[in-house]
């Protein structure tokens, strides 16, 4: 299993890019702009051929952690790649919106991952079926586990899923910054498996995030 060391070292690197807060949006908008016009989607990438490595168009993205989950701090793409051994391991660009996010994979393991998929795909898809998911923003870790839990057995089977965001009487609204970063955070638990086929539905205090199972 990949050590959690590699995604230390990452965090504290990307104090090597910290600017002036006055300029700070525009370099970093700067930076996460696509390598000249060679862009290809998430979606197009396919299950187990999603732009990786040194192919990836952006030179700032954000890590998943190996171990949590959870989305770490804006890094520059040449640490990732230099702080992962590359033969065994792969960095692969799981979403481009609403920023570049990447995650490291076992190659091995990334490539039996995309045959099983495959198997399970060639079972059927229920095409066009789709399932519902609510989720609110004060969810604790137990819930929110046991609803990923249940939105990949859903995809597992073929069926689209919904994940609905919403606030809870009586709970705290995030900030619109805090609540887009949750909802990437949420998106991320779900990336080995699927992706989303639409533009995420963002409104005043509900998120919609729209999965599908990776094609074939």
């Amino acid at each position: 299993m990949l050590s959690s060391a590699v995604f230390r070292t990452l965090t504290l690197s990307c104090h090597r890019i910290l600017v002036p807060p006055c300029h700070k949006v525009e370099v970093l908008k700067s930076l996460w702009s696509p390598n000249f016009s060679f862009v290809r989607t998430y979606a197009s990438a396919g299950p187990a051929r999603r732009i990786g490595d040194d192919k990836i168009p952006f030179r700032v993205v954000r890590l998943v952690h190996p171990e949590t989950g959870k989305l770490g701090p804006p890094v520059r793409l040449s640490d990732v790649l230099e702080s992962v051994d590359l033969k065994a391991f792969r960095v692969e660009l799981v979403t481009e919106e609403p920023e570049p996010i990447v995650k490291i994979v076992d190659r091995r393991d990334s490539y039996q991952k995309w045959k099983e998929q495959k198997k399970a795909i060639r079972k059927g898809m229920k095409a066009g079926e789709q399932k519902e998911i609510q989720i609110t923003w004060g969810v604790d870790n137990g819930d929110l586990k046991h609803k990923i839990t249940k939105a990949r057995t859903e995809l597992e089977k073929g069926y689209r899923v919904d994940i609905v965001i919403a606030p809870r009487k009586g709970q705290k609204l995030p900030k619109p910054d805090a609540m887009a970063a949750r909802a990437s955070e949420i998106a991320s638990m779900l990336l080995d498996i699927a992706k989303e086929w639409r533009t995420r539905d963002v409104q005043n205090t509900i998120t919609v995030m729209s999965f599908q199972k990776l094609p074939s």
